[in-house]
């Protein structure tokens, strides 16, 4: 509000009590009333005090006042029902992820490598989803085609997610809250032993998504507004964002992003597919977590990664197969070799003495 405003609020209409509200309050007040016409009602919102935690807010009231002149007829009431949530599912399908980067060295062939997993929720709520893992990603292209799903309910006419929870564990009523639709997906390293390593992530605000890209070559800066010169140019354009829920169904590329001694730069690529249906259109067009039953809408095929993806812990002739073999397979022979050539040249040294001394006693 302009600061000229601001200090008329005084002037405009002194009947208004200090009580009302701080000036811009008044203000605004003051302006309804002159509009009476146009705005015969608005929201009143007063904080709760308690004499107990003076200048110390208990809470806020939100109240719909309606002001109306002595007369024998009423307008007809205005339906304040609060708007009902519906419940939808959001369908995350990650197919593949390119440019992953890559964490550990392999203690075996000194490679880099990760054991690369994409985890995934709604934020506000505990709901938290992974793919599978694509073990031993040696060219930093992980692929999964594993599905997410997401149950929400949803304020349509809001686009809001409404999330309901219990502040404590003795709460006995819950808590609702409207949040923005925010999909968060990070990219992350599986370890054996060890906590996992976090690798990148990616929030996508699903009013407002980045216009996906086409291919993985065209995966850039655009698509990150913390990249931006103006970072709020990408979520105002129209024609550079896209809603889901208009949409229904995104396909595309996006950038995984990180933080790296306070420059944001994109380390990964996510192929995927992003679907809101509604619980009837789910029951028509039903599909399994992963890639379990029903595999449909789209179906999912296993993954094709390379013979070395897998867990060497469960499988040792795999591992020597992929790991050791490929690498050092000249040494392996040449050791296959020269070790039965060693073997006997040691036992020939070794009852040479003996045998020559049977010799020349004539034993």
């Amino acid at each position: 509000m302009n600061p000229t405003c601001l200090g008329e609020a005084e002037s405009v209409n002194p009947s208004l009590p200090p009580t009302v509200g701080e000036a811009p309050e008044r203000l605004s007040l003051h302006v309804l009333h002159r509009a009476l016409d146009l705005v015969p009602e608005h929201v009143e919102t007063r904080h709760l005090t308690h004499p107990d935690y003076p200048g110390i807010p208990q809470g806020r009231l939100k109240m719909w006042v309606d002001l109306f002149p002595v007369r024998p007829e009423l307008p007809p009431p205005v339906d304040i029902t609060p708007r009902q949530p519906h419940k939808y599912f959001l369908r995350v399908v990650v197919y593949n992820v390119f440019d992953a980067p890559l964490q550990e060295t392999s203690f075996v062939s000194g490679e880099k490598m990760s054991d690369v997993y994409v985890k995934g929720w709604l934020q506000g709520t505990n709901f938290v989803q992974k793919t599978d893992i694509h073990y031993r990603c040696m060219d930093c292209d992980a692929n999964f085609n594993w599905r997410l799903l997401f149950p929400v309910e949803v304020i349509m006419a809001e686009q809001v997610m409404l999330v309901e929870y219990k502040e404590h564990l003795w709460s006995l009523t819950s808590t609702q809250l409207r949040r923005p639709p925010h999909l968060t997906l990070q990219l992350w390293d599986n370890d054996l032993i060890s906590c996992d390593d976090y690798l990148s992530e990616t929030t996508l605000d699903l009013r407002r998504l980045p216009k996906p890209a086409k291919n993985r070559d065209d995966v850039g800066p655009s698509q990150v507004p913390q990249m931006m010169a103006e970072p709020y140019t990408i979520l105002d354009d129209d024609t550079q964002s896209v809603n889901l829920f208009d949409a229904k169904r995104v396909y595309g590329y996006f950038p995984f992003i990180r933080v790296k001694e306070g420059i944001t730069q994109i380390a990964g690529k996510i192929e995927m597919e992003l679907e809101m249906v509604s619980e009837e259109e789910a029951k028509l067009r039903p599909a399994g977590q992963g890639r379990d039953d029903p595999n449909m809408n789209p179906k999912l095929p296993e993954p094709d990664r390379p013979a070395s993806s897998f867990l060497w812990i469960t499988s040792p002739w795999k591992s020597f197969k992929h790991i050791l073999w490929r690498r050092y397979k000249w040494y392996c022979i040449t050791l296959v070799i020269l070790f039965p050539l060693f073997l006997f040249l040691f036992l020939f040294l070794y009852s040479l003495p003996s045998a020559t001394v049977d010799y020349m006693l004539g034993i």
